[in-house]
Order: structure tokens, then C-alpha cells, then sequence
């Protein structure tokens, strides 16, 4: 437990403390040096009456604070905060800080932690003014570019997390390109209302990412808004080459292009070649179905979709061939429709590949883990029956 090692590690360090300190002095009587501080007996009884926070606050005063007992502060501090007491957190880094006999390595140390105790506590200007400070040294710490960049992201100061990212990669072999990327389209869809602005920002998110099937979506947005369709289908065809699992993002609004330009024979087309290549998509087997539904009428979508089914079953696919035909049976099909209807609704449509988060809605940064670009879209398959019904 954390209270029993903090409790068992105070007593400890405070006497390793006072002794070290002890140490600087001239030789004194026996006496002298066998002598414990009263504080130290203080503390105790706090303990011994269970009072463990009253002889924590005693034991940290104990801790002189010397080269030999900073990283006791600094564990301490770190224990306070993962236990959720950023106060006494706060209080300690501030303690080191204002101690003059600190190193330079030392002190920054101690900078970067009371800028952590802040971000944890909310106190996000406060955390920037700190990690600021540190940019200004001759050597910053890797941590005070990496907590702006978090602390941009939060506020969403997207040129500013943009310059963070450049400088963390220069300093580490870590790829930034693809985060960079985003951060581009968050600008973009600040701007969308300004096209050309918009088409810039998502021209360097290319730069940096080829493969940012994000800026793809949002140039076709922008495409079909100005009604150019053919561009629109340029940008939307080629996500297959950029990562096939978002082609379900594609697919609306390739419908929307080919239906503008009369041209749903070509889609259908498409369609048919995508699934011979992901023949596990079944979003484009659902839009193909619509296709045909749309070019030959409800009766060759059913035929389609029934064929298959017996090779590709999903509940999607199979809500959908109810949805398409008559309820004959006026109990059990309306039933069977329900039931596929509660499973589409409860099944979580996106999964996080870094940390499993799921969800019904698609985010390019995922609320669990923080990533960028790990969210892709999920197909409902019989296997998830079970999960999707408790």
C-alpha cells in the first residue's frame, strides 16, 4: 500500500536527513551527537495516535533539504500526487525551488514536477508559465516541450502544439509526422468556412502525412461544398490506398459524388472490385446493396444481400434484408427487426487499436489513450453477438 511505504519511508529519510545534516558540523560531545530533534519525537506521536497526515507535514519539515535528500523530496512529491494530494505535492516542489542550494539539474528537475503537479491540478497557465521558464535555459528538459504539447492540445492552440511537436522531434527519433498531420486538420476545420485557408492547412497535413486519411475526408467535404464532385471523387477514391479500414468513412459521400454526376453504374462497379479485394467490408456490401436497390429496385438488393449473407453473415447485413423486405409474418419479422435494430444501436461502431477504447461516434483522438489516428471504424459480425446482448 502507499500510505504504509510513505509511512514507513518518512521516520527514515527524516533521521538520514538530520543526520546527514549533522555531519557539517564540528565535532560536538557524545551527548550531542545522539540527540534526536524534538519534531522527530512529535511526529511519532502522531503517528502512534493515527494521525498520519499531522506526521507527514512533520517528517517533510525534517527533511533538511542537501544534495543527498532532493530525491527523497521529489519521491515523496511524486507519491502525493499519484495519490491525489497535489496540494502537498505543490508544497514540496515550491520548498525545493526556493532552496539556493539546489544545482541547476536540480532545480529544473523540481520545475518540471511542479509543472505536472499543476497540469494534474488543472492549473493549466500556470503549468505553461513553468515549462516557458524551462524553454528559456541553455539545455531545456525533453518534459517541458512534452508537457506543452499536451497542455497546447488541451487548450487547442493548434500552431503552438504544432511548434512543440517540430521541436520534440528534433530532439527525439519519435515520429511526430503523423500527430503534426492532425493537428493540421484541427486548423483546417477551423477554417473551413475560408476554403483556400482550409485547403492549406490540409496541404501541409499531406506533407507530413501521406496516409492522413483525415485531410482526404475533409478536402472532399470542402470539394463537394463548392460542388466540384469530380475532385471530391479524386480525394475519396484514393483513402483505399491510404488506409482501406476507413473506407466505411468514404462511402457516404462517394454516394453523394457519383449520384451528382449520374454515375451510379460506375460506383456499383467499384464497389464490386473493393470487395473482392476486402471482402470482409461489409459497409461497402450495405452500400452496394443500396446501389442496387437505387438501379434495380428492392427486390434485386434482397436477392444480393440474401446470396450474401450465407458467405459474409453480419447483423448488419441482416437488419438490412429485413428492413428491405415486406413484413410477411406480422410478429416474427417485425421481431427479428427490433432485436437487429438493438444490436446495431448498442454496438460500439469504432475501436481504439492502441487501447481498446470504443464507441458509437469516430474520433481522430482518442479520449482513452490520448493517440492520434488509433480509432477506425468496426464491423458488427455474428461473433460480437454475444458481447452486443449482455
Amino acid at each position: 500500500m502507499n500510505v504504509e511505504w510513505l509511512l514507513l519511508l518518512l521516520p527514515i529519510a527524516a533521521l538520514s536527513g538530520w543526520l546527514s545534516a549533522r555531519s557539517h558540523f564540528k565535532k560536538q560531545k557524545s551527548t550531542d551527537k545522539t540527540s534526536f530533534n524534538p519534531e522527530y519525537f512529535k511526529g511519532l506521536n502522531f503517528l502512534l495516535n493515527e494521525q498520519p497526515d499531522k506526521a507527514i507535514d512533520v517528517f517533510i519539515k525534517l527533511l533538511e533539504v542537501n544534495s543527498e535528500t532532493v530525491e527523497t523530496h521529489l519521491a515523496l512529491a511524486n507519491l502525493f500526487r499519484r495519490r491525489g494530494e497535489t496540494d502537498r505535492a505543490i508544497r514540496i516542489h515550491q520548498n525545493l525551488i526556493a532552496r539556493p542550494t539546489l544545482t541547476l539539474q536540480q532545480r529544473d528537475q523540481a520545475l518540471v514536477e511542479l509543472g505536472l503537479d499543476y497540469m494534474n491540478a488543472g492549473v493549466l497557465d500556470r503549468a505553461e508559465s513553468l515549462f516557458l521558464e524551462l524553454l528559456t535555459k541553455p539545455s531545456p528538459p525533453i518534459q517541458a516541450y512534452k508537457q506543452l504539447l499536451r497542455i497546447y492540445q488541451q487548450e487547442k492552440k493548434w500552431i503552438q502544439a504544432i511548434e512543440m511537436a517540430k521541436k520534440v522531434q528534433t530532439i527525439e527519433p519519435d515520429n511526430m509526422d503523423p500527430i503534426i498531420a492532425h493537428f493540421y486538420c484541427e486548423l483546417a476545420i477551423q477554417h473551413m468556412h475560408t476554403a483556400n485557408k482550409a485547403l492549406m492547412f490540409l496541404k501541409q497535413a499531406n506533407k507530413y502525412d501521406q496516409d492522413c486519411v483525415r485531410a482526404m475526408l475533409l478536402e472532399a467535404d470542402l470539394h463537394i461544398t463548392a460542388n466540384n464532385y469530380r475532385k471530391a471523387l479524386k480525394c475519396l477514391l484514393n483513402i483505399e490506398q491510404q488506409n482501406p479500414h476507413y473506407l466505411a468513412e468514404a462511402l457516404p459521400q462517394l454516394l453523394m459524388c457519383y449520384q451528382q454526376l449520374n454515375n451510379l453504374p460506375s460506383f456499383e462497379k467499384w464497389l464490386n472490385t473493393i470487395l473482392l479485394r476486402h471482402p470482409n467490408l461489409t459497409s461497402a456490401r450495405l452500400m452496394l446493396t443500396q446501389v442496387t436497390q437505387l438501379q434495380h429496385g428492392s427486390q434485386a438488393a434482397q436477392d444480393y444481400l440474401h446470396t450474401q449473407l450465407h458467405a459474409h453473415p453480419s447483423v448488419e447485413g441482416l437488419h438490412t434484408l429485413i428492413s428491405l423486405g415486406e413484413p410477411s409474418n406480422p410478429v416474427l419479422v417485425p421481431l427479428i427487426r427490433d432485436i437487429t435494430s438493438i444490436m446495431i444501436r448498442h454496438g460500439d461502431r469504432y475501436t481504439c487499436q492502441h487501447c481498446g477504447f470504443s464507441g458509437k461516434t469516430m474520433h481522430w483522438h482518442c479520449p482513452g489513450c490520448k493517440q492520434w489516428g488509433t480509432i477506425k471504424p468496426t464491423e458488427i459480425h455474428l461473433s460480437a453477438l454475444e458481447t452486443l446482448l449482455n
